[in-house]
């Protein structure tokens, strides 16, 4: 099923909405200690879909925006990776700055481990990739060292330059390939709830998403997995187009995803992994279009910080 362009933005009263997010380490240190949280309004009905040439169902409309970000040739994003939820939401975490042209695979890659112990917050080590080299920070030492010259990004890291789970710089079919994979497995993906939120006067929609595993035959369960499974639907190498998922491949997943309704793009996302006992939480701002650029390098990392305000105990 296909959206009409700007159908959804009409239903959200015509607004054209940017949807940026911003990358400068200042400002998005002030922006994340002072961003606003977004409100809800009651979800659209049936009818207001039909008005909108929108089908009243969170599902596909998370399928699209996975189909537009399929088609965007570069990706900037900002991630938050908690691996326990005791830390959740603010405490020790993996922060990732993240750039990619998937045309002319120039990338930046700022990956951090910052630690919250004792009411202190400090970065334990970090990382800077780019052009193909990789720099070091370690806290107990003094400055950068160049660790690796030739492995930037390396093939853990790669999943760092999407969200784990969606892809870029794919062709309309190539994108179609791997979204009507997605849409196929039924059961896989299931919707729990979707309304219109405005956050600093913007209306945005809010998804909720479920993602459950299936089985097939006598085989184990899969859930995250047939995102990787789909892509490879697209013939595509997952290496030279870099794809890495950042979930296990038997993983349960609870996804909350804000939807520009002009775009049909991401801007931001949680998504909360179960499986095998395991819980982690990954967060994610997203912006599309903006060329990779250069950033000099700091003589000492900072700590991104996004602007939307985390999901809490509504996830």
């Amino acid at each position: 099923m296909r959206f009409f362009r700007g159908g959804l933005a009409m239903a959200l009263l015509g607004a054209a909405v940017c949807g940026c997010a911003v990358t400068d380490w200042a400002v998005r240190q002030r922006l994340g200690e002072a961003a606003p949280v977004a409100t809800a309004t009651p979800a659209p009905t049936a009818k207001d879909a039909k008005d909108a040439e929108l089908p009243a169902d969170a599902r596909e409309l998370y399928l699209e925006s996975l189909r537009q970000q399929a088609l965007q040739p570069t990706v900037h994003l900002v991630h938050e990776y908690y691996r326990q939820k005791k830390f959740y939401p603010g405490g020790s975490r993996s922060v990732v700055v993240s750039r990619f042209d998937y045309g002319t695979k120039a990338v930046h890659l700022e990956n951090s481990q910052v630690t919250v112990a004792g009411g202190k917050t400090w970065t334990a080590w970090s990382t800077w990739c780019l052009d193909g080299s990789e720099d070091w920070f370690w806290t107990r030492e003094v400055g950068w060292s160049l660790r690796s010259s030739s492995g930037c990004p390396s093939l853990p890291s790669q999943a760092w330059l999407n969200d784990g789970l969606g892809v870029g710089g794919l062709t309309e079919e190539q994108a179609d390939v791997f979204v009507g994979k997605l849409r196929e497995w039924t059961g896989l993906i299931t919707a729990r709830g979707m309304s219109v939120v405005k956050r600093d006067g913007k209306p945005y929609v809010r998804l909720e998403i479920r993602v459950r595993p299936v089985r097939f035959g006598g085989g184990r369960p899969v859930g995250a997995g047939l995102y990787h499974d789909a892509f490879k639907h697209t013939e595509l190498d997952g290496i030279a187009h870099p794809y890495g998922l950042l979930a296990g491949g038997g993983s349960a997943m609870d996804i909350v995803r804000y939807i520009d309704p002009e775009t049909r793009l991401p801007v931001y996302s949680e998504t909360r992994e179960t499986g095998s006992g395991a819980w982690r939480m990954h967060r994610v701002e997203y912006e599309f279009g903006r060329p990779v650029g250069e950033s000099a390098r700091p003589a000492k990392p900072g700590i991104a910080r996004l602007r939307w305000q985390p999901e809490g105990a509504v996830m």
